[in-house]
């Protein structure tokens, strides 16, 4: 299976070393875009399995910055050149975006570029076979996760949810129609709910009577309903305008 890079760099005329590399890896889909809605739009209809973002420090930080935001789970790496101020270091740290410095040596460019190709390949796994013998199932282009959930929190259930998608598999538990624990990867908790918000296509099932003994949510639903629905609006403005 192909892992599929998402590069947002914004001059068209820019000789691309990081691309060139990219392009001599197997089993690799580029995508170049040239502004971060176009990103934005790009990675809410199609599964990548990494964002490059190139540019000046500040610029590409920024952006950066702003998809890890409305995609949390989403690998990140900011190509941008040293020297690197304190305050893009942190920053990036935080957000948990990696850095490579693109006018280094070939050879270190190269090594570096491979192995972050290499760490998406060994990331989440596309789930299939899911077992008929459940409760609820159904498919995420016919229903939202936000009307899966809120249907069966309403129906005060209790039990587990796994969502699987071509960007591995998720789970959501429910009980007596509260989101007790959600789990996506390293994420846990409310970051776990808002990722699986934007999931617009995969499998999900839903399996009666599995209650979580962690709890990683302790908001109502309907708050995080709201709350979620108002991010995924805000993603959606993003794709359509850009920031301002």
């Amino acid at each position: 299976m192909e892992t599929r890079l998402l590069i947002l760099n914004a001059d068209p005329v820019f000789q691309d070393r990081a691309l060139g590399i990219f392009d001599e890896i197997d089993e690799i889909e580029t995508r170049v875009v040239r502004t971060l809605a176009e990103a934005v739009s790009a990675l809410l209809e199609e599964n990548f399995d990494g964002f490059v973002v190139e540019g000046e420090s500040a610029i590409a930080l920024e952006q950066a910055t702003n998809a890890r935001q409305h995609f949390p789970s989403l690998r990140i790496v900011c190509l941008a050149a040293e020297p690197h101020e304190a305050e893009f270091v942190v920053s990036a740290e935080q957000q948990k975006i990696t850095r490579i410095a693109p006018n280094g040596s070939e050879r270190i460019l190269r090594k570096q570029l491979h192995g972050f190709v290499r760490s998406l390949a060994r990331g989440g796994t596309p789930a299939e076979g899911i077992d008929p013998c459940h409760s609820l199932i159904g498919n995420l282009n016919q229903f939202s996760a936000a009307e899966i959930l809120q249907m069966s929190c309403l129906g005060q259930r209790s039990g587990r949810f796994t969502f699987k998608s071509g960007r591995g598999n998720s789970e959501i538990y429910l009980a007596h129609g509260s989101v007790r624990h959600a789990v996506f990867g390293s994420l846990e908790g409310e970051a776990a709910v808002a990722e699986i918000f934007r999931w617009r296509q995969g499998r999900f099932y839903f399996e009666e009577g599995i209650i979580s003994q962690v709890q990683t949510v302790d908001r109502p639903w309907a708050h995080l309903l709201i709350d979620n629905l108002q991010k995924l609006d805000e993603t959606l403005e993003l794709s359509a305008t850009g920031p301002a």
